[in-house]
């Protein structure tokens, strides 16, 4: 379906995961537990879709590089920073989640998460039309 086209997959992915988090900001107080489970657990999906994507990706482009073939331990030293500082990234985010949510309530902070999914599917947007124009 996407050609091997992985940043396509992504953007795909985080779109889907924007309308979600839209959907969370304006019903989420509202909705029944069900459709709550039944939309976190698709987000969920789509957030850790793109994170294997990513992760894996790289190990993979990585391994075929002139620098790095060959040697197991640099490939696991660069996978292993590329994980940590998308962990660092995250938790960082998540430290403002709760004064969001104690100052302007759980509406504030779906649309915080959705200012960080467009913010992150814009930063890969050169990457995205580069592999939609091939």
């Amino acid at each position: 379906l996407f050609g091997g086209r992985r940043a396509v997959v992504i953007g795909t992915f985080m779109c889907g995961l924007f309308v979600f988090l839209a959907i969370f900001a304006k019903y989420s107080e509202t909705l029944t537990p069900v459709p709550l489970l039944v939309m976190l657990f698709i987000m969920g999906i789509l957030v850790g879709g793109p994170n294997n994507i990513i992760t894996s990706a790289v190990a993979a482009d990585l391994a075929s590089h002139p620098s790095v073939k060959g040697n197991a331990k640099s490939l696991g030293t660069v996978t292993g920073l590329i994980n940590g500082t998308g962990a660092i990234t995250a938790s960082i985010g998540l430290l403002a989640i709760g004064p969001l949510q104690q100052s302007y309530g759980w509406g504030a902070v779906w649309y915080y998460l959705m200012f960080c999914t467009f913010t992150g599917t814009a930063l890969m947007g050169t990457k995205i039309w580069s592999e939609l124009c091939e």
